[in-house]
């Protein structure tokens, strides 16, 4: 274990809190509940003198320019090399995450980096999944095995043009474990990010949904023993799996859909479900996304209606204008290492680059667990060293008041 503890320091000319990873002054990181968080030793570094960020992002057709980097290392100590970085390059993804691997702890040797495989659908970005693809399947007929077929039609079922792994098989699970820790260990990778906890529960028979469920906490258990214990295992829209919160090290709440995964009721089970992630001393990474509609309330959101192709441009302006609200979010609820990601898609041109001024400004620790205003309504404030927050998540308001530290 890391022995974590807070020390005083200036940003911005205030007096705020950092973790210091070695003996220090001052307090212990501490969660909500009064809970003292135990730090394990190969966590990134954590501190509330800003807000913590992590960045999730790749490239589809380069490597990152030296700038880009040095900006992202100023930032952030946790990252993620998204799915398909480096293939165009260098042919491969795992070859992709070596290299960004190598060249950020050059610069930043404490630097956390993971990699990404899906725990659900075949993306053929690495030379473990390349041949799962309609188009080369065939000259691998053992695998079909590996992939959940269409209960109604008996063919190989597809989600977005991609096969689905079949988590019942018991070899599905050896193999796509072994895979994914060779990433690791091939890139020399500080963990890795594992996407869509489902395993395609809707295509199974109902009575096997459960079995469904088994199977993809033993995938997750077989990869967390493979890595090791001191390596990251982070696990996307997780956390509410018990068998995958036994064995993982870290959770991601990805907000994708307004209806499906940020109603005001949802938020508030993601606040608690936050305590429990940091009362367990695991990671949470709290990550939205601005859109079209990120700055209305759900009723005045029309689901389904065709939109047309934006800009970067576009998305980097609503990013700044929706950035006060949903970093209002994260703060409600945000515990000793929780962090925000803020992207509106997972390219490094998606958010990663951009600047955000309240990302920098001087945060200091929680001065307590949020307040709800009313126990009937959706008014929620939060005190923090050198800001105070409040939000109603069913006006879709938010004010966001920095301290002064005169």
């Amino acid at each position: 274990m890391k022995n974590v503890f807070l020390a005083i320091v200036l940003v911005g000319g205030c007096a705020s809190y950092t973790s210091l990873n070695g003996k220090g002054q001052a307090e212990p990181l501490v969660t909500s509940n009064g809970v003292v968080f135990e730090v394990a030793d190969h966590y990134p570094d954590f501190s509330w003198q800003t807000v913590p960020t992590y960045m999730m992002f790749a490239h589809g057709k380069r490597l990152l320019k030296d700038a880009e980097r040095r900006k992202i290392v100023g930032e952030t100590d946790f990252i993620c090399i998204e799915k398909n970085h480096g293939l165009t390059t260098l042919g491969d993804a795992v070859l992709g995450l070596e290299y960004e691997n190598t060249a950020f702890k050059e610069l930043k040797p404490g630097i956390k980096v993971l990699g990404y495989l899906n725990g659900a659908l075949t993306y053929p970005f690495t030379r473990y999944t390349k041949m799962l693809t309609a188009g080369e399947i065939d000259a691998h007929p053992e695998m079909k095995a590996f992939l959940v077929t269409d209960s109604k039609t008996g063919e190989l079922a597809k989600t977005r043009g991609l096969y689905g792994y079949n988590v019942l098989n018991s070899e599905m699970r050896a193999w796509w474990s072994d895979a994914a820790a060779d990433m690791v260990r091939v890139s020399g990778a500080d963990g890795i990010f594992i996407d869509q906890m489902h395993g395609f529960s809707w295509l199974h028979p109902v009575e096997k949904r459960q079995a469904v469920v088994d199977g993809v906490g033993d995938m997750m258990a077989q990869l967390k023993a493979k890595i090791g214990p001191d390596k990251i295992l982070l696990a996307n829209n997780g956390a509410h799996i018990e068998p995958v919160f036994e064995v993982s090290d870290a959770f991601m709440f990805e907000h994708y859909k307004r209806s499906a995964t940020h109603t005001k009721e949802k938020l508030l089970q993601d606040w608690q479900l936050m305590e429990k992630i940091a009362d367990a001393g695991k990671i949470c990474i709290y990550r939205f996304g601005a859109s079209p509609d990120g700055g209305l309330p759900l009723e005045a959101i029309q689901e389904g209606q065709s939109r047309p192709r934006l800009t970067d441009d576009v998305y980097a302006e609503w990013a700044k204008e929706q950035l006060e609200f949903y970093l209002s979010l994260y703060l409600i609820g945000a515990q000793p290492y929780s962090y925000f990601q803020w992207n509106w898609t997972w390219t490094l041109m998606s958010g990663p680059l951009e600047h955000y001024p309240e990302l920098q400004k001087p945060l200091g620790k929680p001065l307590g667990k949020y307040t709800r205003v009313h126990p009937d309504q959706w008014e929620f404030t939060r005190e923090f060293e050198h800001a105070s927050v409040w939000v109603d998540t069913d006006k879709w308001v938010a004010k966001i008041e920095w301290k002064s530290c005169d």
